[in-house]
């Protein structure tokens, strides 16, 4: 997979589109090549897009970031006396955390004219991209999350953080949440590849999802997930990332993040800023309701994992890739 150069806040561009229009404002609009949409900051959910749609035909309702849990290897736990005490520095004990990003955590981006959401154009290796970006202070956190669009059908989410609330090793686990509905009909299907799988009726290595799941990435099977309409064929690929240096893929899922990807059935009333805490898995499939021919969310998480002996400086990077498929 291509790799795109993402440099935290060292956001070198040539500017062709406008700029928001106030460092108060929390929502646009955004006309760039085949791609329209709306992005905002707003319900602790980060840098979110809206209706966002390619070549004129609609790809996502919302796609955001409602959390990053975080698990370090020490941690205060209520229950146990033996981890109260001592200082943070000296015990390494802190966390979990839950850190969602609200407009109140945002720092104004000094390299894109100190507006708090950054808007900016590159050229990378001949293809045109867009990136949107937001800048968070979460306590001794430094947190850039952002979007980056390609000319040719390319959306990826991308998360970097640095610093350190203790000095142990942890893993940020992101929470990226994706409310398709591909040609606007609600008829959406979910289906999973892997490499020399069976046939299960949609050819070799492929099955469809019928109801609402948890699965987790294959990288010997080269396992990816594919979202369309059932009545064009249109669709996007869900492709896990594969990092961004020194980083080599999205981390791997543990017993306090054990999945990889969530399917379920779209809610309004499941379109919140995070409810499950900080110890809290990702909920909502109780019901375990059929998503076949319907709007689907879906789920993508990832595992940052940070050594504490690389320091409170070095950024870490990963992210998903999504790929428009007509």
């Amino acid at each position: 997979m291509r790799r795109l150069a993402v440099s935290a806040l060292l956001l070198v561009c040539s500017l062709a589109l406008p700029l928001p229009g106030s460092a108060d404002t929390a929502s646009e609009h955004v006309e760039w090549g085949a791609w329209s949409f709306d992005y905002e900051v707003r319900d602790n959910t980060g840098l979110a897009l809206r209706n966002v749609t390619y070549g004129g035909e609609q790809v996502l309702a919302k796609a955001s970031m409602p959390v990053l849990r975080v698990k370090y290897v020490k941690e205060r736990i209520w229950w146990n006396p033996f981890t109260w005490f001592g200082s943070r520095a000296d015990s390494g004990r802190c966390g979990p955390f839950q850190d969602r990003l609200r407009w109140q955590d945002l720092v104004p981006i000094v390299n894109c004219g100190n507006q708090k959401v950054c808007v900016e154009n590159s050229t990378v290796k001949g293809m045109k991209w867009l990136e949107l970006g937001i800048y968070a202070r979460i306590g001794e956190y430094h947190i850039y999350q952002s979007w980056h669009l390609s000319e040719d059908g390319e959306l990826r989410p991308v998360v970097q953080s640095r610093g350190l609330s203790c000095n142990t090793d942890h893993v940020h686990h992101p929470y990226w949440r994706f409310d398709f509905d591909i040609n606007g009909n609600g008829m959406d299907q979910v289906f999973v590849r892997d490499d020399g799988g069976p046939d299960s009726g949609w050819g070799p290595g492929w099955k469809k999802y019928t109801n609402e799941r948890n699965d987790v990435k294959n990288t010997a099977t080269h396992r990816s997930w594919f979202v369309r309409d059932q009545l064009t064929g249109h669709g996007v690929w869900m492709l896990p990332g594969d990092g961004y240096s020194p980083l080599k893929d999205d981390g791997e899922r543990d017993s306090f993040a054990d999945l990889d990807v969530a399917i379920r059935r779209a809610n309004p009333d499941e379109d919140l800023p995070w409810v499950f805490g900080a110890r809290g898995q990702l909920g909502y499939d109780e019901d375990n309701q059929g998503i076949q021919e319907q709007d689907v969310v879906f789920w993508y998480v990832a595992h940052l994992p940070h050594m504490a002996a690389l320091g409170p400086t070095k950024w870490l990077t990963l992210g998903p890739t999504l790929k428009i498929h007509r």
